[in-house]
């Protein structure tokens, strides 16, 4: 519908433009032979015609030249975009042939199959889920991006990724995510990284030192799957309220992960970035409260650093 409208509205614009110049082409033969009349009268007739169809010709000619150069014009420039659109079509298949997998050309070819079948709802859906995926990726060329809620997908993701370490702090916000359907994948997740030789350490932050053994349980299970652990009480690490007391995850020691949440405690959003200055803070701050939470080698063994119980995997 849409394309027999165009194409109509271009041949009305084409049979006006050649009436124009049938219109002016008649008007100079007529001027021609009117003035032909008024400078020669004694001029034989035919000669006063043949000259006026003469120059209306040659205005013909004219105009159709002008037009020859200005749709050569635009075809020199519609052929210069269309090189420019070749340079940068072969520029991105260049970049996406350096892609270790073969996601980017699945999913052009997925949508393209979507976008000719099912109902309208779905085209819909598969633009909107399109527009999402490449508004994170353009946030992610500075490297960070931020979405509201948790984010159990991403956490899950960096996982699999992960090739060398994952650091965790882990606070009284998330305790219930223990308890979860997502944390039983996280865990299962973590145990096939430790299985691929990523080491694997989580800190526990309580309130206090009399929670400490309610994570026993906690403690052994994760333990049992290859992870570090350990505990420490808030009370015992009194600097810690100099820094923020987030939870957050660090990725092979150059990616991090981190919840915010609010006065209730509820989750506002999730956030990773890979800017060095960012990762590296909470790389120094994992450090410190990992090491405060280490038994003590000196005096009692099973009392840690800041005076809170060890629950060091033995």
């Amino acid at each position: 519908m849409t394309i027999s409208i165009v194409q109509r509205g271009q041949k009305e614009d084409g049979a006006r433009r050649l009436l124009q110049k049938l219109l002016v082409t008649v008007l100079v033969g007529l001027v021609v032979y009117v003035l032909t009349d008024v400078v020669s009268p004694s001029q034989e007739e035919q000669w006063k015609v043949v000259l006026a169809v003469l120059c209306s010709g040659a205005v013909l000619i004219v105009q159709y030249m002008i037009t020859f150069t200005k749709q050569l014009g635009d075809l020199e420039e519609i052929v210069e975009r269309r090189f420019t659109d070749i340079g940068e079509a072969t520029e991105l298949f260049n970049q996406v042939q350096k892609l270790r997998l073969d996601g980017v050309p699945t999913l052009a070819k997925s949508v393209t199959e979507i976008m000719t079948t099912g109902p309208e709802i779905l085209h819909r859906f598969t633009h909107a889920e399109v527009e999402r995926v490449a508004e994170q990726m353009k946030k992610l060329v500075g490297l960070s991006t931020a979405c509201p809620g948790e984010n159990d997908d991403w956490m899950l993701t960096l996982t699999d990724c992960a090739e060398t370490s994952i650091d965790a702090i882990s606070t009284s916000v998330d305790q219930n995510f223990w308890d979860s359907e997502p944390a039983g994948r996280y865990l299962d997740a973590q145990a096939e990284a430790i299985r691929r030789g990523v080491k694997i350490r989580r800190l526990f932050i309580v309130e206090n030192a009399g929670a400490v053994g309610s994570l026993d349980n906690l403690c052994k299970e994760q333990r049992d799957r290859g992870i570090d652990v350990q505990v420490v009480a808030v009370q015992q690490l009194p600097y810690i309220r100099r820094g923020q007391t987030i939870d957050f995850i660090i990725f092979d020691g150059v990616m991090s992960y981190d919840i915010s949440t609010d006065l209730m405690g509820m989750n506002l959003g999730t956030r990773i970035s890979a800017e060095p200055r960012e990762v590296q803070k909470l790389v120094k701050r994992f450090k410190v409260l990992w090491e405060a939470s280490r038994p003590s080698t000196a005096g009692d063994p099973s009392q840690n650093g800041a005076g809170a119980p060890s629950t060091q995997s033995q």
